[in-house]
């Protein structure tokens, strides 16, 4: 019997680090949605970055496993960059 206790206890540091992670994930994804929202409603011009950003969050995210979500937060806070440095020079294209 001790020795099942301690497989379950084990697995469950795992557990909650895994879901802490998740956790992480989604709000970190939760603040750049906000913040697209934000600089949408204040751009004279609409941004291709900023919606480029606004799909891989939205369209692609929900289609990814968690290491590609990671690759998709990474990939969306440059393009939130991009925006913003656009929206200072007045350049609405990317690529």
């Amino acid at each position: 019997m001790a020795k099942r206790r301690s497989q379950i206890s084990t697995k469950q540091p795992a557990t909650r680090a895994y879901s802490k992670h998740v956790t992480l994930l989604l709000t970190q994804r939760d603040a750049l949605m906000a913040e697209i929202a934000t600089w949408r409603s204040r751009a004279t011009v609409p941004s291709s970055a900023m919606s480029k950003a606004g799909t891989l969050l939205t369209r692609y995210w929900s289609k990814a496993d968690w290491e590609a979500r990671e690759e998709i937060l990474r990939a969306a806070r440059w393009l939130l960059n991009i925006g913003k440095m656009q929206s200072r020079t007045g350049v609405a294209k990317v690529g």
